[in-house]
């Protein structure tokens, strides 16, 4: 399918941090998520948007704003997020790419907690922030573990990481042939996660909210159509990532008894069980902590997740 892109700002800086976002149809909202990532105490950034061949202003709305540091490109047919998030990647230039979606609402010292988070760790490739959500309906946070162990172990069973607060080493990706997989048009960022972890590197979130997290109906991932697609692809990512540990036939046995996300009292009794498979392999492949594993456990009894 031909695609046209139309650059309407240029800027010659080669920027340290390069944020990228899709965009479509958010005419009325996409002007506070834009003001929040210009009125950030770091200000050496270059702000990628993809304009997806939106059907309301929300083109004219991006181009009002008259801050040098934002790249606007439209796409002249709708691609999905998912491509947009390939080309922003492979657009920019900083050393780091920082996401947004183009709903949510980052605080104003974002950029410089989670810059001098990668600085000082740099073991960590991948990293996140702790959410706080708002907006039509009400729901609590999944992001609720820190440190790269934990969350090696959870991606076995869900994503514990928000992509609107993620950035990322640009380099190692490079190195390793890092980018988001086409093939996935939604859970894109979970199959993300899961390269970076095959190719050696560590996640992790810090554990303050740095992004307000809008909830409303017309969210990419609240849309039925999507809700399906997301499940489906989520599903191929868990048995990829408990393929490590675990074989073939308890892959399946696995994936069967945790189908369910959130868990709810009704499903602690499958949790257990497929903990019982896990912990019995890990006992001889060492892959995760024991304490980790229970620590998991025990949060999903008491929280679900």
């Amino acid at each position: 399918m031909f695609f046209f892109i139309c650059r309407d700002k240029i800027i010659n800086m080669t920027p340290l941090l390069s944020v990228v976002m899709s965009t479509y149809n958010r005419e009325s909202i996409v002007s506070e998520t834009i003001e929040s990532i210009l009125n950030q105490t770091y200000r050496d950034f270059e702000y990628i948007i993809i304009d997806d061949c939106s059907t309301d202003n929300t083109y004219s709305v991006i181009k009002d704003f008259k801050d040098p540091r934002i790249k606007l490109y439209r796409n002249n047919v709708n691609r999905g997020c998912t491509f947009n998030y390939h080309i922003a990647h492979n657009l920019a230039r900083g050393k780091y790419i920082i996401h947004t979606d183009d709903d949510d609402i980052s605080s104003n010292y974002r950029f410089d907690i989670q810059l001098n988070y990668m600085r000082e760790h740099p073991e960590i490739k991948l990293s996140g922030t702790y959410i706080e959500t708002f907006g039509e309906t009400v729901s609590n946070s999944w992001v609720k573990y820190e440190t790269p162990e934990v969350i090696n172990f959870v991606m076995n069973l869900y994503n514990p990481m928000c992509h609107s607060t993620v950035i990322y080493d640009k380099a190692f990706m490079e190195e390793n042939n890092i980018n988001y997989n086409l093939s996935y048009l939604a859970a894109q960022d979970y199959e993300l996660y899961t390269q970076v972890l095959f190719k050696g590197g560590k996640l992790a979130n810090i554990g303050e909210k740095l992004v307000k997290y809008r909830m409303h109906n017309n969210r990419i991932t609240g849309i039925r159509e999507t809700q399906e697609v997301q499940k489906n692809n989520s599903f191929k990512i868990k048995r990829k990532m408990l393929s490590k540990l675990l074989s073939e036939e308890e892959v399946n046995q696995v994936t069967d008894l945790l189908i369910n996300f959130p868990f709810n009292e009704y499903d602690i009794r499958d949790v257990e069980k497929a903990f019982e498979i896990i912990k019995q392999q890990n006992d001889i492949k060492q892959i995760y902590g024991s304490d980790v594993i229970d620590m998991v456990l025990n949060n999903i009894r008491i929280t679900g997740i």
